[in-house]
């Protein structure tokens, strides 16, 4: 698996020749994904750390306590990746040390833990922890994998294993985006005389243009856990993250306190399942080179799981397109996966999909910055939760879904600046909310959306503005100092109106 150029050889399996212009988000892509390869393990050094072995009934091992690198200005990451390699599978790091290279965690290390107080600090522009496996091409399949099945048609189903994963792919973009999907799947089945295999889950879209399959060799479990802390020296010249999973079995990274960065704190690329339930802070955005983003759910990743508190970064958490895989090419659109940090003060929109995305679950508690939810890819949902205090919407749809969003239950109060509670561009199907603003508007729609019950509330300026068509809204309450109650921009036979009542 490599990556970092913008285009890719002719690979002697077939994979065809592909070239794309750099966007911003193939650009962070791409630099999250520059993994390959483990670094050399210089032996000798001294280190001031604890280490535990504890591999099946396997004894803890002896404490080695090497004090040289511990508190020193002193590059460090030679010797604790000599360290890894000859750890059993728990590590326990114990003190502050500088990481002048990235340290790739290798398979035998199951657990690594960071003892209370103790810093990593990277100097440089890598990652401080790094978890790879590998995506290998193997078949242009040179047929059309449809959508709604689990049967997939192939070219060499003898190349195929039961149990295995893959990441099927091709060059279709999503509309709306130049961003291609693909899709994490594992072999359920191989059927060699219908030349077809069964994978574990439909495919969302149809695979028309070039399809082909990459064989995912994950990485095994890395936890990644205590209370200690990792961070940049010199955010401004940061443009990795400071943990990256690439094509890894269920990542876990809880308790510890990532920040002081000038990219992603956490990206996870190509993943299956995991969870992120810790604290990242403190990550520079500054919309043109440096996008600060707590989470970045990027590629095929799909069941994983965001949580923790995250706190003046751009986005909480965001999905993004996949780098460059050579001999793949650009794929993978997260999928199925689960949102639901404490978000404070986020720069712009607190919890966000960009384009790519599929059936994201966004649980939004959030509390100030520049806007609550921003739903960019299709078929997200919405539930539940608070958005408080403000800058932008409390939630907003982008002209560009496509796949109308589910909106349940959501609870938006005390935005700034007249803003709009929920506004949508795009489509949305809205049930049950509460809105409750001292100005602005509570909900607006353009076309396709529908409004279920619920309650505008406060003084807000405008309860409900249409301005497209083919809307219904039923049973929507406004609250009596809701200075004025529906407003229809371009009136439509097409809208179907009926406000409830207290």
């Amino acid at each position: 698996m490599t990556s970092g150029p913008t285009s890719e050889p002719a690979s002697p399996g077939g994979a065809p020749h592909e070239e794309r212009p750099t966007t911003r988000r193939s650009f962070l892509a791409a630099t999250a994904v520059g993994v390959a390869g483990v670094a050399s393990a210089a032996v000798g050094l001294a280190l001031g750390l604890h280490r535990d072995f504890r591999e099946h009934t396997r004894p803890l091992g002896k404490a080695l306590s090497f004090s040289d690198l511990d508190g020193t200005d002193t590059d460090a990451s030679s010797a604790i990746q000599a360290l890894l390699a000859s750890a059993g599978a728990q590590v326990v790091l114990r003190g502050t040390y500088v990481l002048g290279s990235e340290i790739i965690v290798p398979p035998n290390v199951g657990q690594l833990i960071l003892a209370p107080g103790s810093v990593l600090r990277v100097r440089g522009n890598h990652p401080a922890l790094t978890r790879a496996g590998t995506i290998t091409f193997r078949e242009m399949t040179g047929k059309t994998m449809p959508s709604g099945t689990t049967r997939l048609p192939v070219r060499a189903a003898s190349a195929y294993t039961v149990g295995e994963y893959l990441l099927v792919s091709g060059a279709d973009v999503v509309a709306g985006s130049p961003d291609r999907y693909g899709y994490l799947r594992q072999v359920m089945a191989v059927d060699l005389g219908e030349s077809e295999i069964e994978v574990d889950s439909p495919l969302p879209r149809s695979i028309t243009r070039s399809p082909r399959t990459s064989l995912i060799e994950l990485a095994p479990v890395l936890e990644i856990s205590g209370t200690g802390q990792i961070l940049s020296e010199d955010p401004s010249g940061m443009f990795s993250p400071l943990i990256h999973y690439f094509a890894a079995e269920h990542p876990s990274i809880t308790g510890i306190t990532v920040s002081d960065s000038g990219a992603a704190g956490i990206t996870l690329s190509h993943c299956l399942g995991g969870v992120v339930d810790c604290t990242v802070s403190d990550l520079l955005d500054d919309g043109t080179s440096h996008f600060g983003y707590g989470v970045n759910v990027t590629g095929s990743t799909r069941d994983a799981r965001v949580q923790g508190t995250i706190s003046r970064v751009r986005h909480a958490v965001t999905t993004n397109a996949g780098g460059l895989i050579v001999g793949v090419g650009y794929a993978g659109e997260p999928e199925n996966c689960y949102f639901s940090p404490d978000a404070h003060d986020c720069s712009n929109k607190s919890v966000d999909t960009h384009r790519l995305g599929w059936g994201i679950t966004i649980v939004p508690r959030v509390t100030g910055g520049g806007g609550g939810v921003q739903v960019r890819s299709d078929n997200a949902r919405v539930v539940g939760g608070s958005i408080q205090g403000c800058d932008g919407p409390g939630v907003f749809v982008s002209s560009v879904v496509r796949v109308a969003t589910s909106i349940d239950q959501v609870k938006v109060k005390g935005l700034h600046k007249g803003q709009v509670g929920i506004l949508c561009k795009g489509p949305a199907a809205i049930v049950e909310p509460t809105v409750t603003l001292a100005s602005g508007t509570g909900i607006e729609l353009n076309d396709d959306s529908s409004v279920d019950g619920g309650t505008i509330d406060g003084s807000a300026d405008l309860g409900l503005k249409i301005l497209g068509s083919r809307n219904t809204v039923a049973g929507l309450v406004m609250g009596k100092n809701v200075r004025t109650h529906v407003v229809e921009s371009k009136p439509s036979e097409d809208n179907r109106l009926s406000l409830g009542s207290d």
